[in-house]
């Protein structure tokens, strides 16, 4: 049975590309219809019967006895007509051998008129069918430059992009995809939901099918895969697949583009299997650009700032020579690196950026492991391709890796390396908290605004700026951050991938086994993409990528504000595990306990069992009542508070739970100078307790943390591994993003990373 399969796919794709090599020497990069149609009839699905004819004298009775209709669609085939409806092209007729021909005649004439050159017109069968939400349905794949070919899912019809725009957006999978998939894809859809309802079970199992066939079509035909065709589909699109009133499945309109396999560049990382290691741990450390009379200069202020993280050998480099003395010590200035004895691990250059050159070729030279170009003025600014090819091809050619140019740099607490050229009064980093973080970022200064806003809950591991990645990017350093033990959150922001980029990027981060939260700018880029087709108008690049990595496991950050509570929570909660969803709420405030109701997303509201009942009962006021979504009033103290909360997390059928505390209610001690006076205040005891069960439980204080009356409160808790937010609405999502994150990781569910939350 395999071999036989085999065989078949063997034949559909040997068909498929004769189809292509004939339009391609035809001087053509888009198939016309009836071509679609015979690629669906190869694969297996099921077309309307068709006729391409180019002489009305073809038009018989016999050829019109073939179709099973009283009525036949005539499709005008030109190359240069897409939208062959809006241009009088599409016109349903009855079967009379004279009218059909008369049609056939006015439909060429027409267009001859419009000099519209016409090559023939098809004759399809009429599938009667009702254009009720269900019975059109919209598939089509395109390659996209960064993730490579995707496969979209939604409604079809005319009005396809209007829906998806306004109503529910196309799902969006990479292939190759398994028929487990492609249920997948399926059933994280609304629509899903209706043909259950209605028990279309076969209905489901025919989109599945067609769904797997398209996506051996994108693999088998793609730059990303590799294969005998020296084409590619750029676009293969049905629009719509119907399901008609004798209950077949049926593919009605095709478009397809497609062009010749070009050949991929292969990144440096793909040539050079080199550690990053000389990046983050270096045994010697050169500098070359520091100031020989200014320590405001950004070379002067790495200097310092490797000398504060503890780093020993440091060399600094400028063609005049001389000496320095940055924090109080005399550092000797040589004039190039050739001078320095002994073997430099890493090299930063900071010189202005037409001098780079030169200075790589001295790092070439001295054969350093790692070099970090910290200038602009590269390919972000102006047409400087050339120059940094050139640089590219000097690492390559000496066995050494680049990061940036145009960073901010690199810090690793546990290598001593901080180059980032901000003054330590502006930029510093707490290590007495959670180190457990890499913050991997284009941008340099936003990776320091996250770790300032996080400096009272998570100190980074390592952060690193990798700006213009001319050599390492995201895919090196989450590969490298994946395999370090003492990482258990990866964070990224990134920008934009490069050609391939985004499918490798996906492939490595599919097969990580920690949570890696990205935000992805550019969701702007989504409507920029549009060409001919439904397919690529509504899944532009940010769509694609998201989609892509949802499909991966990442946790996507829709805002900078949910990547930075993405980061903390994951990071707070790093060692605690998730039974369930059973989830209690202990507000003092009924609005915060209605807005926890009302971002209760998946998760669910515990049940209290009699003994916890009757344990609240007797600690609580008598005017309130014992339930899992407890509201205690302002009436409320801290012990009343904390005796509540151990309750709830002593009961196994409560798997986390959610705290607001609204900090202005009086018998709670929440003002700095309440919680110094008094040991046993709400922010430590909930610390302790938390400690003590090892439940996930998160904290809505109702001001912002780090306001300047309660910054105590919030600093406490967030230190202690106890995430606080602003409210309760930004306390559920966060807690709800974790303990889906956690099962569907450990149950494998995969219909839940692809569905919109």
């Amino acid at each position: 049975m395999y071999s036989m399969i085999q065989h078949r796919q063997k034949e559909w794709e040997e068909k498929t590309d004769q189809i292509l090599e004939a339009a391609w020497n035809e001087g053509r990069n888009q198939l016309f219809e009836y071509e679609v149609y015979e690629i669906l009839n190869y694969m297996g699905i099921e077309t309307p019967h068709f006729e391409f004819i180019t002489d009305p004298e073809q038009i018989t009775g016999q050829l019109l006895n073939r179709f099973g209709s009283e009525r036949i669609v005539l499709k005008i085939v030109s190359e240069s007509v897409i939208h062959k409806k809006k241009l009088g092209g599409v016109r349903v007729v009855y079967k009379d051998t004279e009218f059909v021909k008369y049609s056939f005649k006015k439909m060429n004439q027409d267009f001859l008129d419009n000099n519209l050159p016409v090559t023939g017109i098809l004759l399809v069968e009429f599938a009667d069918y009702s254009e009720e939400i269900g019975n059109e349905i919209l598939i089509g794949l395109r390659e996209t430059p960064s993730f490579g070919p995707v496969l979209s899912f939604s409604k079809g019809g005319a009005d396809a992009e209007h829906f998806a725009s306004r109503y529910s957006p196309p799902n969006l999978v990479l292939p190759p995809i398994s028929m487990k998939w492609a249920k997948t894809l399926l059933s994280s859809t609304e629509i899903y939901k209706k043909y259950t309802k209605d028990k279309r079970e076969r209905h489901i199992e025919l989109i599945n099918k067609a769904q797997v066939k398209f996506s051996d079509l994108a693999a088998s035909f793609s730059n990303f895969f590799s294969s005998k065709s020296r084409f590619f589909l750029k676009e293969f699109e049905i629009n719509p697949f119907i399901f008609d009133r004798e209950d077949r499945f049926l593919a009605i309109d095709g478009y397809a583009s497609f062009g010749p396999k070009k050949e991929r560049e292969k990144s440096l990382s793909d040539d050079m299997n080199e550690s990053l290691d000389p990046f983050f741990h270096p045994e010697t450390v050169a500098v070359l650009g520091v100031s020989t009379s200014d320590n405001n200069k950004s070379g002067n202020i790495i200097v310092k700032n490797l000398l504060g993280a503890g780093r020993k050998k440091i060399f600094c480099v400028n063609p005049r020579g001389g000496e320095i003395e940055i924090s109080g010590k005399s550092l000797k200035i040589y004039k190039s690196l050739a001078d320095i004895p002994g073997n430099i691990d890493f090299a930063v250059i900071t010189v202005p950026a037409k001098a780079v050159p030169a200075s790589v070729d001295e790092c070439a030279a001295k054969k350093v492991k790692a070099v970090l170009l910290i200038p602009g003025g590269f390919s972000e600014t102006t047409d400087s391709r050339d120059v940094e090819e050139n640089i590219l091809k000097t690492a390559r050619d000496n066995n050494f890796r680049i990061m940036g140019p145009n960073c901010l740099g690199i810090y690793h607490s546990e290598g001593d390396i901080n180059t980032f050229f901000i003054p330590e009064n502006k930029f510093s980093i707490n290590k007495d908290l959670k180190q457990n973080v890499a913050i991997l970022s284009q941008s340099g200064a936003l990776g320091i605004v996250e770790i300032h806003n996080l400096r009272n809950s998570v100190s980074p591991r390592a952060i690193v700026s990798y700006g213009n990645a001319l050599d390492t990017g995201p895919c090196d350093l989450v590969s490298y951050f994946a395999a370090d033990h003492k990482i258990k959150v990866i964070a990224l922001y990134i920008e934009g991938f490069k050609e391939g980029e985004g499918r490798r990027f996906f492939d490595i981060v599919s097969k990580i086994k920690k949570p890696v939260v990205v935000y992805k700018a550019g969701r702007t880029e989504a409507g920029k993409q549009a060409t001919q087709s439904h397919t690529a108008s509504m899944s532009g690049e940010y769509a694609v990528a998201k989609a892509a990595m949802k499909q991966a496991g990442i946790i996507v950050a829709d805002s900078m504000a949910e990547h930075t509570g993405y980061i903390k929570t994951f990071s707070l909660f790093s060692n605690l595990s998730v039974n369930g969803r059973k989830t209690a709420v202990v507000a003092n405030a009924g609005y915060e306990k209605a807005n926890a109701a009302d971002n209760i997303g998946d998760l669910e509201v515990a049940f209290l069992d009699e003994a916890a009942k009757q344990r609240l009962t007797e600690i609580i006021p008598p005017f309130v009542n014992a339930e899992p979504f407890l509201d205690l009033t302002p009436m409320a103290g801290d012990k009343e508070y904390i005796d509540s909360v151990e309750v709830l997390l002593s009961s196994d059928n409560i798997d986390a739970v959610m705290v607001s505390i609204i900090p202005c209610a009086g018998p709670l001690h929440t003002t700095n100078d309440e919680i110094a006076s008094y040991e046993k205040n709400i922010a430590s005891e909930l610390v302790r307790i938390v400690k003590k069960y090892k439940k996930p439980v998160i904290v809505s204080i109702g001001v912002e943390p780090g306001d300047d009356l309660y910054s105590s409160l919030s600093r406490i808790l967030d230190s202690g591994g106890v995430p606080t937010f602003s409210s309760a609405e930004k306390a559920m999502k966060y807690l709800n993003a974790f303990i889906r994150y956690k099962l569907i990781k450990e149950k494998h569910i995969m219909s839940e990373w692809i569905k919109d939350e």
